[in-house]
């Protein structure tokens, strides 16, 4: 039960924040979750297949070994199997699902198509660092610990590195800089010049590196080589990572969540030029705080027990434990609410004698109007965040049973492989084996036990357990049920990577560049992407039909959509948008290759027949293309109407025939697509003149 000074601080801003009371909220956080970690610890045993007494040999030993010393003790991955393949189609989903931003009111309606290109191309050029990754490391964490929780922030970093310079590559940098070095007069102006110039330079390196380009011509100073301003998306484990109250039910309504995370020395050295972090503290954190014992960095808990066969626990003496508590904070004197972080140690509250504050960072998120995370739960059958199923919890007692068949199968074979062997007494065989030598005084004193026969239901069984399982995730084929339980998790995982993308754009609105240029499909240039008002609000959508998967079923479905032309009386129906989704169905990839805009698309076929005819007016032969019929055609009559072509196509026989033959392919391949429409209704279309009214 917290105090009521220390719920006081955990309401209100003050002009520090209250380290004490967020050490305690801590403390008292990680107490109250230890259900949902011992969850979390069994699953994540159960997925990977550990239990107490498991040897290498996967073999049981010990007195309590059954049916017999030696007997089976296999693993039966039925979790991981499941987990995996359901991993495998949320990232293929998410690779090929359909991005589309939808504007909330009217004015954004203009822009929301350019704004569903940029989210697309965040995704696929790599803007979003490692996105794909961190969506991997999601799905596996929201099917093996039951949520899924992602960090989305902004990343503006000036990466520095040392370079050699001379004199030369100072006056592209700085004119000034090297007119006053070559001119030798003022060394202090010349110092402090060079500081201003190069960002993070002392006056004693200045000194030397003036001192290095008057004597040798070169000398070493820190050049801004790479700029980083771009999201920062990063998947945090709940069992260890980001953790908030216990009695949580909305995240975002929650009082203060924490994020426990590790650094070196060296980024918390960066931190304090790159974040403004407090100098003192970082210095008293590497001098007393390096180094943590970590069992698994991402989930490591007290009391974590050590699995024998694979003991990764080690000394991480470069690390360094760092919480970062974000706080839903209101200001007294106004009552307004803000989002609040605090950068501490969970062990350190700081020291007065020293003047060592107990934070680095203590600051209003500016832009942030709820906590920098998006938060999903696998199972919506409880109001409180942290009562949720997992995978591995469900499948826990199938995959035991399925364990229990096969070793007993597996016993069974032992039996039958070498029966016992029945000897008298006293008269034990000291060797047995193929063309081994056993004695014996009477013929048949040595014979085989009795060995049980195969049971087959054993196996039905197995089976019976590993179609259930299918069934409880949406990987049985067969079932339709369980086709809309598989479109329910791939929606559940797409609509965590749209909030993702929500936040990241937001984020960008807020914090990134004016402009950025970006390529889309069927865009030859890149486009110029303002980031407009930080007030507009788009719906973000990601959507992906689970039996996209299945060829037969896509290709039904974009023969569907093909027959719909026919249909189509008003042109609602843009057949170069149909195209290209029929082309993005077959290959993502080949498509962004083969793919061009409709505008390029006519010019390119008009610069190709004008091409053919300047080579039949010199007299060579050409065929038509295999595409853009129409169009040629056009242009063919154009250029036959000019008064010099069209006297020599009367004076030249063979231009004539030659012209004659190129334009003949082509009306022979419209001829044969009017054919296939006369195939479809019986006659020639319906015509008033030249306006076809077969449609109408």
């Amino acid at each position: 039960m917290l105090s009521d000074k220390i719920s006081e601080e955990l309401t209100y801003v003050g002009k520090e924040p209250g380290v004490q009371a967020l050490r305690q909220a801590y403390n008292q956080t990680l107490t109250e979750l230890d259900s949902y970690f011992d969850l979390c610890r069994s699953s994540y045993d159960d997925r990977r297949n550990w239990w107490p007494g498991k040897s290498r040999d996967l073999r049981k030993h010990g007195a309590d070994a059954f049916p017999w010393e030696g007997a089976a003790d296999m693993e039966s991955h039925v979790i991981d199997e499941r987990v995996t393949k359901l991993v495998s189609l949320f990232l293929s989903s998410m690779k090929r699902a359909n991005v589309r931003a939808y504007p909330v009111e009217v004015g954004d309606i203009a822009r929301s198509k350019v704004v569903s290109n940029f989210l697309k191309w965040m995704v696929s050029s790599g803007y979003i660092p490692r996105f794909n990754q961190e969506m991997e490391l999601g799905a596996n964490y929201m099917l093996e610990r039951g949520l899924l929780i992602t960090y989305v922030g902004w990343h503006r970093e000036d990466r520095r590195f040392l370079q050699k310079l001379d004199i030369d590559q100072i006056a592209q940098m700085s004119p000034e800089l090297a007119t006053i070095i070559l001119e030798g007069n003022d060394d202090d102006q010349v110092v402090q010049l060079i500081k201003t110039t190069f960002d993070g330079v002392t006056d004693r390196k200045a000194k030397r590196a003036l001192k290095e380009i008057r004597k040798t011509g070169v000398t070493e100073l820190p050049v801004v080589r790479r700029q980083i301003d771009v999201p920062d998306v990063k998947t945090l484990a709940p069992d260890g990572d980001f953790m908030f109250p216990a009695y949580v039910t909305d995240p975002q309504r929650s009082p203060y969540c924490f994020w426990r995370t590790y650094y070196t020395a060296q980024e918390l050295e960066n931190k304090v030029v790159t974040d403004g972090w407090d100098e003192d503290f970082v210095d008293y954190m590497i001098e007393h705080y390096r180094g943590v014992n970590i069992d698994s960095i991402e989930r490591e808990q007290e009391g974590r027990r050590s699995i024998s066969l694979t003991d990764s626990a080690y000394e991480a003496d470069e690390l360094i434990e760092i919480v970062h508590c974000y706080q839903r904070l209101i200001d007294p004197e106004d009552s307004c609410e803000g989002i609040y972080e605090t950068v501490m140690h969970k062990d350190f509250d700081g020291n007065e004698g020293l003047g060592v504050p107990g934070y680095a960072k203590f600051a209003l998120m500016n832009g942030y109007e709820d906590y920098p995370v998006v938060v999903t739960k696998l199972s919506e059958d409880s109001k409180r965040l942290y009562d949720t199923q997992t995978i591995p919890d469900v499948l826990r007692g199938i995959q035991q049973q399925v364990k229990v068949e096969r070793d007993s199968r597996i016993d069974r074979n032992s039996l039958a492989t070498l029966p016992p062997i029945m000897h008298p007494i006293g008269n034990a065989p000291k060797d047995w084996g193929p063309g081994r030598y056993i004695p014996y005084r009477r013929k048949g004193e040595f014979e085989f036990g009795p060995t049980p026969n195969f049971n087959q239901g054993s196996l039905e069984m197995e089976q019976t357990m590993e179609r259930q399982a299918n069934a409880l995730v949406g990987l049985d084929y067969q079932d339709p049920m369980s086709q809309m339980r598989r479109q329910f998790l791939v929606d559940k995982f797409l609509s965590h990577c749209a909030d993702v993308l929500k936040l990241a754009y937001r984020c960008f609105q807020r914090f990134g560049p004016d402009s950025i240029f970006f390529r889309v499909t069927g865009s030859p240039d890149p486009q110029v992407f303002d980031k407009g008002d930080p007030d507009e609000n788009f719906d973000i959508l990601i959507n992906y039909d689970v039996l996209n998967s299945d060829p037969e079923a896509q290709e039904n479905k974009l023969n569907q959509l093909v027959s719909l032309t026919e249909l189509d009386r008003n042109g609602r129906i843009s057949i170069d948008r149909l195209l290209e989704v029929a082309a993005s169905s077959i290959d993502p990839t080949l498509a962004d290759a083969i793919l061009q805009p409709a505008e390029e698309a006519q010019e390119q076929i008009v610069k190709q027949v004008t091409d053919d005819l300047t080579k039949i007016f010199a007299g060579i032969e050409m065929p038509a293309r295999p595409n853009g019929g129409q169009i040629a055609l056009q242009v063919i009559e154009q250029y036959a109407s000019q008064p010099d072509v069209a006297q020599r196509i009367e004076q030249d026989e063979s231009f004539r025939a030659r012209m004659e033959k190129y334009q003949g392919q082509y009306m022979f391949a419209m001829q044969q697509m009017q054919n296939a429409q006369i195939g479809r209704i019986g006659t020639d279309p319906a015509q008033m003149g030249e306006v076809d009214t077969q449609s109408i």
